[in-house]
C-alpha cells in the first residue's frame, strides 16, 4: 500500500499574509521592550534607542541570508559557540619504544604505529552479520 508523502513540511505556518508565528513573537518582544523603555527613559533618549532597536527588530524578524531567516542563523551561531563540540575521529597513536640508554649518532629510535587490521575470519563474520 502506497502512502502519500506530505509536501512542504518544513515550511512554517503563516499567521496572516507573510508573517509566521515566530516572526510575530519576535515583533511583540521588541514592541514590549520599546514600550517598557518608553516609560523608563526620557523621551529624547527613547527616540535614540528606538532609532536603533526598531530597524534591528525588523531585520531580525524579516531578514534572510541564503534563504534562511536571520533569527534561525543567530540561534544556530549561538548554539555552535556555546555548546561543546564532539569530534568523532581519532588520531593515529604513535608509541615510541623507550631506549635503555642514550642514543648514539648512528642509532635511530623505533616508532610503532598502532592500526586496526581485519583478518579474513573477522571480515567473513562481519559480512555474514550484515547479510542477515
Amino acid at each position: 500500500m502506497a502512502y502519500q508523502v506530505p509536501k512542504f513540511i518544513e515550511e512554517e505556518t503563516k499567521l496572516m499574509g507573510l508573517i509566521t508565528f515566530t516572526q510575530l513573537w519576535i515583533l511583540l518582544g521588541f514592541a514590549i521592550i520599546l514600550i517598557i523603555l518608553f516609560f523608563l527613559l526620557q523621551l529624547w533618549l527613547w527616540f535614540i534607542v528606538f532609532a536603533f532597536m526598531a530597524p534591528f527588530g525588523l531585520f531580525l524578524t524579516f531578514g534572510q541570508l541564503h534563504n534562511q531567516p536571520i533569527y534561525a542563523l543567530i540561534l544556530s551561531a549561538f548554539r555552535h559557540f556555546w555548546l561543546p563540540k564532539y569530534y568523532l575521529w581519532q588520531k593515529e597513536q604513535v608509541i615510541k619504544k623507550p631506549s635503555p640508554g642514550p642514543l648514539s649518532k648512528y642509532e635511530k629510535s623505533e616508532t610503532v604505529t598502532t592500526q586496526k587490521s581485519l583478518d579474513k575470519e573477522t571480515l567473513q563474520k562481519l559480512t555474514e552479520i550484515l547479510d542477515k
